[in-house]
């Protein structure tokens, strides 16, 4: 992957990654590791973002509650429902498509039309998003606060025009 494309990546993210390979695993979708390890006829198995992914969306549901406190929504009706529009999977697809996600980075096998049915490109962008999440939390050393900092900086446009449509 070119170093500049992965050097404005983490300038987008707020975080450059210590190790990398947590980042090419949170951008390694499991259709591609699939193919990865029958192509090298290997048992081991090549890593990729669906833990991750799982990961980030926890972190993200947390990092969202926190971060709108912190703005200033006041009452848990509201935090829940800008907090649920925040993570719903259209709301993860148009922040990965601001970060161009799919033509830039996601390491992925093209799909045929049976299989682009099935995934849909904004589920490929909101389980990107997630999975990069939990890669920074991870490679933070499990770091809420600077993984805070970062979920912050990714969706600071949706956070702030949600909170300020809800006032």
């Amino acid at each position: 992957m070119d170093p500049a494309k992965i050097k404005l990546l983490e300038d987008d993210l707020g975080h450059s990654f210590k190790d990398r390979r947590e980042l090419f695993r949170a951008l390694t979708h499991p259709t591609f590791a699939k193919e990865e390890k029958e192509r090298k006829n290997d048992a081991r198995d090549c890593p990729h973002q669906e833990t991750y992914a799982t990961l980030g969306d926890a972190i993200l549901k947390a990092g969202f509650v926190l971060l709108l406190m912190e703005l200033g929504v006041k009452t848990k009706g509201d935090i829940t429902i800008i907090k649920s529009d925040l993570e719903k999977n259209l709301k993860l697809a148009e922040v990965g498509a601001r970060l161009k996600l799919l033509e830039n980075y996601l390491i992925y096998h093209h799909m045929g039309e049976g299989d682009q049915l099935k995934t849909g490109e904004n589920k490929l962008y909101s389980d990107t998003v997630e999975a990069l999440i939990g890669a920074i939390f991870i490679d933070t050393g499990c770091s809420f606060t600077e993984t805070k900092v970062c979920i912050s900086k990714i969706f600071g446009p949706e956070l702030h025009r949600m909170v300020h449509t809800e006032k």
